[in-house]
C-alpha cells in the first residue's frame, strides 16, 4: 500500500504526559487516567520465528510477532493507577497493596521530542494498544552525603487491537486475505488529527487508497 513519504528524524528525546484508558466493555475509557510523573519507556518487540524444514534445508520461516513487553519508570508510586489496576485498595488507616485477581488492560498514551536534522524539534504522540499493566516494583536506597532518589517501575506487556480498514468498521485485510495487528500508533504534527490526537483513544485503521 502506497503512502506518504516520511523523512527521518536525526534524535528523539524525553517522554512526557503519559497516561492510561483502561478498557471498557464498549472499548476504552473516554477519560484516561493520567500517570503524573512518567521518566521512561521501552517497548521491546516480542518476536519469533516458526522455521519449516524439508529436502535438508530451509524453505519458510512464519514470524511469531505477539508485541511489545518492557517497563514504565516513574518517580513514584501511583495510587489512582494501582487502584484502578486492582492491586490496592484503600484501607482504614491508609492505602493497601493486596494480590492481583485479573490483570487491567487498556490503552497507553505517551509523547516525546523528535529532532530534524535542521535542529527543529516537534512532539511525537503515540498510542499503544490493549496494554496489560503489572504490579509496581519499588527501590529504596538510604540517604548519604548526596540524595539519591527511589525510583518505580511498572511493567506492562502490549497485545494489540485487529487493525482496521479505511472506513473503521471492518478488519483489515490484505490482498492474500491476511489480517493484522496495530501495536502503536504514532502521529507528528503532519498528520491529519494531530492536535487532538491525545485526547481519545483512536481507531487503528488503514489510510483510503487513492482513486
Amino acid at each position: 500500500m502506497a503512502g506518504k513519504t516520511r523523512t527521518k528524524a536525526a534524535g528523539y528525546h524525553g517522554v512526557q504526559n503519559m497516561k492510561f484508558a483502561p478498557r471498557e466493555a464498549e472499548g476504552y475509557a473516554t477519560t484516561p487516567l493520567e500517570m503524573k510523573y512518567a521518566q521512561s519507556i521501552n517497548p521491546s518487540a516480542l518476536l519469533e520465528a516458526a522455521e519449516q524444514y524439508a529436502d535438508d534445508r530451509l524453505v519458510c520461516r512464519i514470524p511469531n510477532d505477539t508485541g511489545y513487553e518492557g517497563e514504565i519508570g516513574t518517580t513514584a508510586a501511583d495510587p489512582e493507577i494501582e487502584k484502578a489496576a486492582g492491586f490496592a485498595l484503600e484501607g482504614a488507616n491508609g492505602l493497601i497493596t493486596t494480590d492481583i485477581v485479573s490483570y487491567l488492560r487498556g490503552a497507553l498514551y505517551y509523547e516525546y521530542l523528535e529532532t530534524d536534522e535542521d535542529g527543529k524539534q516537534s512532539v511525537v504522540k503515540v498510542w499503544m494498544f490493549n496494554v496489560e499493566l503489572g504490579k509496581g516494583a519499588a527501590t529504596h536506597t538510604t540517604d548519604k552525603n548526596s540524595l539519591e532518589f527511589g525510583s518505580y517501575t511498572y511493567p506492562f506487556r502490549a497485545y494489540g487491537d485487529p487493525l482496521k480498514d479505511a472506513e473503521g468498521t471492518g478488519d483489515y485485510l490484505d490482498e492474500r486475505g491476511v489480517g493484522r495487528k496495530a501495536f502503536l500508533y504514532t502521529c507528528r504534527y503532519d498528520d491529519v488529527g494531530y492536535a487532538n490526537f491525545d485526547k481519545t483513544v483512536p481507531v487503528p485503521k488503514v489510510a483510503a487508497e487513492s482513486p
